[in-house]
């Protein structure tokens, strides 16, 4: 690492005013990853914030592919160096004196926005090039483009210095695996290794074990609509009074999920060009939402309602289902127009009353539905069963929706600008006002 310039030693004697441990984190080739512990350090770190891309925001883009590449930047952080102040910072003790990294170091609180921001500014402008870390996709609707993609790809990695890893490259392929997904032409499918880790799992023997194999068993839940309605049995047994206690009907559950795991599933990708169209349904027991473009599925979704959510009325759910489904795929629909298909006709025409004269608590729903260019059509249950069925399981998502109980006592689209300043000045002589901006 010395001879690499990505550490020197600091002389003896000569003081720094941050000394760091050393953590070692062995990675899947066997090999060892040094990584500083910077404690202390992180707290005193003014972060800089950078959005990192989501999976939502990246499959889209692939939607047309045809052909795949997928490279690794080597040792992503150490691509970035520190300038010298920083470097005193990330000064660590080992064995032999110490050390400060002249590269960023794995482990600090900024690292990764740091370094998403150098790939997303390496790339920028880049056709068919998106990244989330240190792995970069490469794809071209043809062979040709996704050469030329890709020969672009190599210039600006060799304009910049951007070294990759030849061991995690994988040129033209027709299927890549990406953050735990397989994507190809025909859209997006579970990591085998997953599958295949979930198949082979002997039956839990505690409550432990029941929650490592749940956990891996939701990780297919965007893929497999009705999983949870089979993992709800199970779920039951980790409850904090309920006694672990397997038996044959618990064990025909768990083999049931296994061969249901078994089945292959493909979404397809978001685009943005198609039509697109959300299918809510609500029942007691919780919410479904489906997003589908061409009658074909691009995301599932579904919650438990809470307590005090099952009993509202019939209608209150129905369009709390409409506020789910929104919010939750909210980086799809945005600023789109879209179909909201339920099989509650009055929705279709309380959406479009005025605010004011809707119940209070259907307002604060409709006031959560402003900001989505949404038309609600009535569709028949029996054509929604994807829907339909999300919404009658017993998902792992209880959390309420927030803000549901809101008042609003007034909407006034405009003000005078006599009237304004009048609200400032009585707002700034108000006692529950003042009382309220000083907590």
């Amino acid at each position: 690492m010395v001879a690499n310039g990505i550490i020197t030693k600091i002389n003896e004697g000569e003081p720094t005013r941050w000394v760091n441990s050393l953590v070692y984190k062995r990675k899947q080739n066997g090999r060892l990853r040094l990584c500083l512990d910077p404690k202390d350090l992180n707290t005193a770190i003014l972060r800089e914030h950078h959005a990192i891309p989501t999976l939502e925001e990246i499959l889209p883009k692939l939607h047309k592919a045809k052909f795949f590449s997928i490279v690794d930047a080597k040792c992503g952080y150490w691509n970035v160096v520190l300038e010298e102040e920083s470097s005193y910072l990330a000064t660590f003790n080992s064995p032999f004196g110490r050390y400060r990294f002249k590269r960023m170091p794995f482990g600090l609180n900024m690292s990764q926005d740091i370094f998403q921001a150098k790939i997303d500014q390496t790339f920028e402008g880049c056709r068919g090039v998106v990244g989330i870390a240190d792995d970069i996709v490469i794809s071209g609707t043809t062979e040709e483009e996704h050469d030329q993609n890709l020969r672009s790809m190599m210039s600006r990695c060799q304009d910049t210095g951007l070294r990759l890893n030849p061991d995690k490259c994988h040129i033209k392929q027709e299927k890549i695996k990406f953050y735990g997904l397989i994507c190809g032409p025909e859209g997006i499918q579970p990591d085998p290794d997953k599958v295949s880790a979930l198949k082979q799992m002997a039956p839990p023997t505690n409550s432990k074990e029941l929650q490592t194999f749940l956990g891996l068993a939701t990780y297919m839940a965007p893929f497999i609509p009705n999983l949870s309605h089979h993992t709800a049995s199970l779920r039951q047994l980790l409850k904090k009074k309920s006694k672990f206690a397997w038996d044959a009907s618990q064990q025909d559950v768990f083999d049931r999920i296994k061969n249901l795991i078994s089945e292959e599933v493909t979404l397809t990708y978001f685009d943005p060009e198609k039509e697109t169209v959300l299918q809510v349904d609500a029942s007691t027991k919780g919410l479904g939402a489906t997003l589908l473009q061409e009658d074909k599925p691009v995301a599932f979704a579904s919650k438990a309602l809470t307590d005090v959510e099952s009993r509202y009325a019939n209608i209150e759910r129905e369009l709390l289902a409409v506020v789910y489904g929104c919010e939750k795929f909210h980086t799809y629909l945005y600023g789109r127009s879209f179909t909201v298909q339920s099989d509650h006709k009055p929705l279709e025409s309380i959406h479009l009353k005025h605010l004011t004269s809707a119940p209070p608590r259907l307002q604060r729903m409709l006031l959560r539905l402003q900001p989505y260019s949404l038309t609600i059509k009535y569709r028949q249950g029996a054509d929604m069963e994807i829907a339909d069925a999300l919404s009658r399981l017993s998902p792992q998502e209880t959390e309420p929706i927030s803000d549901m109980d809101v008042q609003i006592h007034e909407i006034c689209p405009q003000f005078s600008s006599g009237i304004l300043q009048e609200i400032r000045v009585a707002s700034a002589t108000d006692t529950e006002l003042k009382e309220l901006n000083d907590v």
